[in-house]
């Protein structure tokens, strides 16, 4: 009697175990099931971010290619004028060092700067008819010494030569003032260091800004 009881007990043991290691493993069967849906659901987020930054990534190579297929084409239509050209904040920007527009300290534009900026002005009106236009005015970081009255800081003069131009754009070549406007940044946009005479020769200079899209 006492073996069967043993017995009896031994099996519902045994039973008890199997039914336990069961639960168990259908626990974690639910936990595994759990955490590969999770892991499915990430990898399909990742997949769908990595298109996402390649279609970016591409778009951006085809803007970069565009912006510079328009910088060379316009640099050639410049030829000869001692303009440069440089793709700045995603728009194309023509470069005029300031010997070309004006003498030392002096916001008035020279006679035979003008020839250049007509060929600007026709290229502005034509080819590039519907962009607006920042006429940047840009000096070195040498203080004003000479019409300190008139210019107080290198703002007042960046400005005013930025102003000269686009009224000579304006009023002699026919541009809408609709599209166009100006900037003085003074000394606080360098493309050179300001420590040398020829970085100050480059940091001399007035930037026509073609700007993309309109805006």
């Amino acid at each position: 009697m006492v073996k069967k009881i043993g017995v009896v007990r031994g099996i519902c043991l045994f039973g008890m175990m199997g039914m336990l290691a069961v639960g168990t493993g259908c626990a974690e069967l639910k936990r595994l099931r759990v955490e590969n849906k999770q892991l499915s659901d990430n990898l399909a987020s990742l997949q769908q971010e990595n298109s996402n930054l390649s279609a970016t990534a591409s778009r951006y190579e085809g803007e970069l290619s565009r912006l510079e297929n328009a910088r060379k084409d316009l640099e050639s239509k410049l030829a000869g004028t001692g303009a440069t050209t440089r793709i700045k904040d995603g728009s194309v920007s023509i470069i005029l060092p300031d010997s070309i527009l004006f003498d030392p300290g002096q916001a008035k534009l020279r006679t035979q700067s003008k020839s250049t900026l007509k060929k600007i002005a026709g290229i502005l009106q034509t080819d590039i008819a519907n962009e607006m236009v920042r006429i940047e005015g840009h000096t070195d970081s040498d203080p004003i010494q000479k019409q300190k009255d008139k210019y107080p800081s290198n703002w007042e003069l960046s400005t005013a030569r930025a102003s000269s131009v686009l009224h000579y754009m304006v009023d002699e070549c026919g541009i809408s003032p609709t599209r166009i406007y100006i900037a003085g940044f003074g000394q606080y946009q360098p493309v050179a260091e300001n420590k040398t005479k020829a970085g100050k020769t480059q940091n001399r200079r007035v930037e026509i800004v073609i700007i993309s899209g309109g805006g």
